[in-house]
């Protein structure tokens, strides 16, 4: 093979491979934008009491996270998100955990990592209704249960933690 065919290989497999690497990429692409109105939804807890979201979370931020067990994106951004909650957990903000696509146990992994976020099983029909794609998709909701951010996709985890700190902290001081 001449060098010329060589190159021209493997710059081809390196293309290709590139391309199953994007195909690959998590999206919380959403149908659900910035300043629409966040779907509402009822979902299961754990121990089987349903949650109505609106009605739960009637005069609250909320912080919807769309996760499972085996995303490794999720497992990497959860504990920026617990920083968060910590932060306000004295405020009127909710944050919960829409377990999506799962094949293992959602509660032991929330017990076993710290996490105190409010978990909600089969998530999907309101992934669904957000539009969320893969994991992990990420919205913050104000008092109105209108949608003022979400997470981009590929999004740096300290960006998106310092992006959850101010919108918080502006929706809490009326802004």
């Amino acid at each position: 093979m001449s060098s010329a065919t060589a190159f021209w290989a493997r710059l081809c497999r390196s293309l290709l491979s590139g391309l199953i690497l994007l195909a690959c990429l998590p999206c919380a692409v959403s149908a659900a934008g910035a300043g629409d109105l966040a779907p509402d939804w009822s979902l299961k807890s754990p121990t089987g009491d349903t949650v109505q979201y609106y009605a739960d979370s009637q005069g609250q931020v909320s912080v919807l996270l769309f996760w499972a067990t085996w995303c490794p994106f999720c497992r990497k951004l959860m504990p920026h998100i617990q920083t968060i909650a910590d932060k306000f957990a004295q405020q009127p903000v909710r944050f919960y955990a829409l377990n999506v696509w799962e094949d293992a146990d959602p509660v032991t992994y929330l017990k076993e990592h710290g996490f105190t976020f409010s978990l909600l099983l089969a998530a999907e029909s309101a992934a669904a209704a957000y539009g969320v794609k893969g994991t992990p998709g990420l919205f913050v909701v104000d008092k109105q249960h209108h949608i003022r951010y979400l997470r981009v996709s590929g999004e740096d985890d300290l960006d998106v933690e310092i992006a959850l700190r101010e919108i918080i902290a502006d929706i809490l001081a009326g802004k």
